[in-house]
């Protein structure tokens, strides 16, 4: 896998290639809300002044740094924001609606990056070099990146999978434009989500149709679980449609680390692609 360089182009914020408060502080002062900008800047030696507060297990290089708590439907706690006193706010489009809230309570830049894509991870890394004076050193943490990146399978039998994410409550669908459905296609598979619409505010999930799920029967399913994996098993074999899902029946399913594919999607590129190719690999030896 070679990594395409493409102009950063983010939507509904500053791109950060024309972020005016970098090319005048030459050490900005900047708090991240996106789990994977915060782990980048770290590695560049740019510690950001303030870091999303995420579930689960925290990153040890986080410990020390402020948290910015962040609601879906209420945004990011301004006050905490103000108190880290940014020039630049890095945020991801999930809080597009508070960005002029973000940028007139702080009086900061504000910068969208998401990560929906293999891509991306290089896209991002890039800017936030240019962003904090460090190109250099960006360009020496893709090179690591690169390296340890696996090449995709010979062409073969595609894996047709479906992948979900969700809680006791509810799932919704990956779908091929997101992070976890580049994963999947780079590694030989093919997502069976490609003409559901995404929802309007999580950009690339959809909510999951049953019926089309049914329809589609795929050959592998991928979970991203906010819960026990034993009682989303359990679920998945006694509910009366998912237990129908070939898949279900003959146990190819396979539960992913929330961490690494949905609260820090592209932080660790190579261990997430190489998990997915090493799975996909054992579907695709199911199905002959």
């Amino acid at each position: 896998m070679v990594f395409s360089m493409p102009a950063c182009q983010e939507s509904g914020g500053t791109p950060a290639a024309e972020v005016s408060a970098a090319s005048q502080v030459s050490s900005p002062r900047i708090a991240t809300l996106l789990p994977f900008a915060a782990d980048q800047l770290i590695a560049l030696g740019a510690e950001p002044v303030a870091v999303p507060s995420i579930r689960g297990v925290v990153p040890a290089s986080w410990d020390g740094i402020p948290t910015i708590a962040l609601d879906h439907s209420a945004g990011p706690n301004i006050e905490q924001l103000i108190a880290a006193d940014p020039d630049i706010v890095i945020t991801g489009s999930t809080y597009a609606q508070f960005l002029s809230t973000v940028a007139s309570a702080t009086g900061a830049e504000v910068v969208v990056m998401d990560v929906h894509a293999i891509d991306d991870v290089a896209t991002h890394i890039t800017a936030l070099g240019e962003l904090t004076g460090k190109s250099e050193r960006a360009s020496e943490l893709l090179v690591g990146v690169q390296e340890k990146l696996e090449s995709p399978e010979p062409a073969g039998e595609r894996v047709r999978v479906l992948a979900v994410f969700g809680t006791p409550h509810a799932f919704y669908a990956f779908l091929p434009d997101s992070y976890l459905g580049d994963l999947v296609a780079h590694a030989g598979g093919a997502m069976i989500t490609d003409d559901m619409e995404s929802h309007a505010i999580f950009q690339g999930l959809a909510p999951i149709s049953m019926e089309v799920v049914l329809d589609r029967d795929p050959d592998h399913i991928l979970v991203v679980f906010h819960g026990s994996e034993e009682s989303a098993r359990a679920m998945l074999k006694g509910d009366p449609l998912w237990s129908k899902l070939s898949a279900v029946e003959q146990d190819e399913v396979t539960f992913l680390q929330d961490d690494l594919f949905a609260m820090r999607p592209g932080s660790e590129l190579p261990r997430a692609s190489n998990e997915i190719q090493t799975i996909l690999t054992g579907a695709r030896e199911s199905l002959r």
